[in-house]
């Protein structure tokens, strides 16, 4: 309860003035496998850039500087991120990964989220933690207290509040898990596709589900 009741201040930060949550910024992909795994699994980017749907999941892991390295080098390798400068460096120091885990057709499938090193060093973010992502708004411009950020890089991240905290399962069951289009909290697949087979719905404003059924 203590990290909704700072609702309305935070949610500004990032996205809208209508949300009631903690949040932190941050931004991009990831499919099933293990955390941070490019060598299987592409260090689960779906494509080139940030992810462009809302994400309520659990922290799985969050990414080490050698995590980071390694998906940053297999990125660059391999045509993403061209906005990105050829420094590594920087972008390990301005960035900060995590994984986040949710319920796929198949099981559990993870997504690894990109946020700013400085808003994950101003809260922690600790494996067990529900977290919600939204990508930021990309047709507007730079908001004014992000102007210490690279529009090379806020275009690479999204938001991310945290929901509930690893201990507090009254609070986590509430939610349900996946991913969801932005606009109106349809239920998608980790693609972005739309299917008969998912059936659940969320309020994109709470996040509350709302009556399960075919959209």
């Amino acid at each position: 309860m203590y990290l909704l009741s700072h609702a309305r201040f935070i949610w500004r930060i990032c996205f809208s003035s209508k949300l009631p949550l903690l949040l932190l910024c941050g931004a991009s992909s990831i499919a099933s496998g293990a955390s941070f795994d490019c060598e299987g699994n592409r260090c689960g980017l779906k494509g080139d850039g940030s992810y462009p749907h809302l994400v309520l999941g659990t922290v799985k892991a969050v990414a080490s500087d050698t995590d980071a390295g390694t998906v940053y080098r297999w990125a660059k390798d391999y045509g993403y991120w061209a906005d990105i400068p050829e420094e590594q460096s920087e972008f390990i120091n301005t960035i900060q990964m995590m994984s986040v885990e949710f319920p796929g057709k198949s099981g559990n499938e993870e997504i690894t989220l990109l946020m700013s090193r400085t808003d994950y060093d101003a809260i922690v973010i600790k494996p067990g933690d529900l977290v919600r992502y939204t990508p930021h708004e990309s047709d507007n411009p730079l908001p004014s207290y992000a102007q210490g950020v690279a529009q090379h890089f806020w275009s690479l991240f999204g938001c991310i509040a945290v929901l509930c905290r690893e201990d507090d399962s009254k609070c986590t069951e509430r939610y349900s898990a996946g991913v969801y289009r932005v606009a109106d909290g349809i239920e998608l697949n980790s693609h972005g596709d739309q299917s008969e087979e998912l059936a659940k719905r969320i309020d994109p404003i709470t996040y509350l589900p709302l009556q399960s059924r075919t959209y």
